[in-house]
């Protein structure tokens, strides 16, 4: 129960936690699938509120990078979908369309997404960074000239 309390005290202060399931006591049934959503929520506040090009570059690198970035590994399950769909069904009538063959070219197109991402995470991370904005100034009184 510890564990799973301070996982969510980091996630609510803005932090990332990544918390083993076997660890979490509030885990369901649709657990995996509810943190998930609340990751892509979480990812969309951050660069929502990014004032630097590195904070956007952060939030690009969690969606492509290729090892664990959420595109490539996205990509890998639509790939073995296709594949396991193909050793189910076989091959489709000639004539027609093959719709696994599309899914099987959605993840090249999946794989060159994540390598413009990453791109753009590079380019962004170069931008400089925004100036911290002073505050306000107490405006003066004007010296009274007399005669």
């Amino acid at each position: 129960m510890k564990a799973t309390t301070a996982a969510h005290a980091l996630l609510a202060a803005g932090h990332n936690a990544h918390l083993d399931p076997a660890l979490n006591m509030l885990a369901t049934s649709d657990g995996d699938r509810d943190a998930a959503l609340r990751y892509l929520g979480h990812l969309a506040e951050r660069v929502a509120a990014a004032e630097t090009g590195s904070q956007v570059a952060e939030v690009l690198t969690e969606i492509a990078a290729p090892a664990n970035g959420l595109l490539p590994l996205t990509r890998e399950v639509v790939a073995r979908a296709a594949l396991a769909a193909r050793t189910l069904e076989g091959t489709a009538p000639s004539g027609e369309p093959d719709p696994i063959d599309r899914l099987l070219e959605i993840t090249d197109s999946m794989s060159r997404a994540a390598q413009a991402i990453l791109h753009a995470r590079n380019h962004a991370a170069r931008a400089p960074q925004k100036a911290p904005t002073p505050p306000p100034s107490t405006p003066q009184p004007r010296a009274t000239r007399r005669p």
